[in-house]
């Protein structure tokens, strides 16, 4: 055996790494579900991440899996994640209009759209703990525990970690910087959307190669954080913007009012935001 890598060796076959990563990403989503059984702060998201990372490694060895089975998987893992999408996209929502209102607002009008914002949160996060409870992810959990025991791969998945894993993070790292690379300050949302996914692919990419390569892919996904974290944050004020908007046919005319200030504060936030990312992503 060669010298120690990171905390697995250079030489473990990816295999390995596989079923590691699967087994770690099954006992996140467990803790998850038990923390929104449990009606926990933050549960439906930690759900969300578990889901993506788990999806993203899946993604990330698709050269190494072997039949239909991770298709299967992603595929399940993508309709859990999105059956609690609403919830945390509301509270996200909700948090940012306390944050950017002002003393210019009228008090009673943040309240309504708060007691709107609010309400809708409460239904969303009951439809979401119901899925989250139910039998369908208890399957998922078991399908998973099966898959990292013994996932179907293909016969080059006993080559070496210390022989694949650069190649797939510097695709994944490619990726993010082809697509990037196209944004300007005018990009329309939908492009920044597709970037800061590709940011959190790297990202969890980078986490999962350091377990073997080591500082040069934990670095990159220090990287990756900073990046999806100031896209994520444009994307909150896009979705923001986006909700106070669905709300104004039905509003009052003063409420509509106040409703189009918000919008337009949600959507003059985005500009400072791209710029930091820009400048971020060019220096690096």
């Amino acid at each position: 055996m060669g010298a120690s890598v990171g905390l697995l060796e250079a030489e473990t076959p990816v295999e390995v790494l596989i079923g590691n990563a699967l087994a770690k990403g099954g006992r996140r989503l467990r803790r998850a579900v038990v923390m929104v059984e449990k009606g926990e702060d933050d549960a439906i998201h930690q759900v969300r991440v578990s889901c993506r990372r788990l999806r993203s490694n899946l993604k990330l060895f698709k050269g190494f899996l072997a039949g239909e089975w991770a298709t299967d998987l992603r595929r399940e893992l993508a309709e859990l994640a999105n059956a609690c999408g609403e919830a945390r996209d509301l509270q996200v929502i909700a948090a940012l209009v306390k944050e950017t209102s002002t003393s210019e607002d009228d008090p009673e009008h943040v309240e309504q759209i708060l007691r709107t914002l609010t309400a809708g949160l409460e239904r969303a996060a009951a439809r979401s703990a119901e899925v989250v409870a139910g039998e369908r992810t208890a399957t998922l959990l078991g399908t998973l525990e099966a898959a990292a025991a013994a996932p179907g791969l293909k016969r080059k998945a006993v080559k070496p970690c210390g022989e694949v894993l650069p190649e797939l993070l510097d695709s994944a790292v490619q990726v993010f910087a082809g697509e990037a690379d196209k944004l300007q300050p005018w990009t329309q949302e939908d492009d920044w959307h597709e970037v800061r996914l590709l940011a959190k692919r790297m990202r969890y990419a980078a986490d999962t190669c350091a377990t073997v390569l080591g500082d040069e892919a934990h670095a990159t996904a220090v990287q990756a954080a900073r990046y999806q974290e100031l896209l994520g944050q444009h994307q909150d004020q896009c979705a923001a913007a986006d909700a106070l908007t669905a709300l104004v046919p039905t509003a009052e005319p003063e409420l509509a009012f106040a409703l189009g200030r918000l919008v337009e504060r949600h959507r003059a936030a985005r500009k400072p935001l791209r710029e930091e990312f820009l400048g971020l992503y060019h220096r690096s």
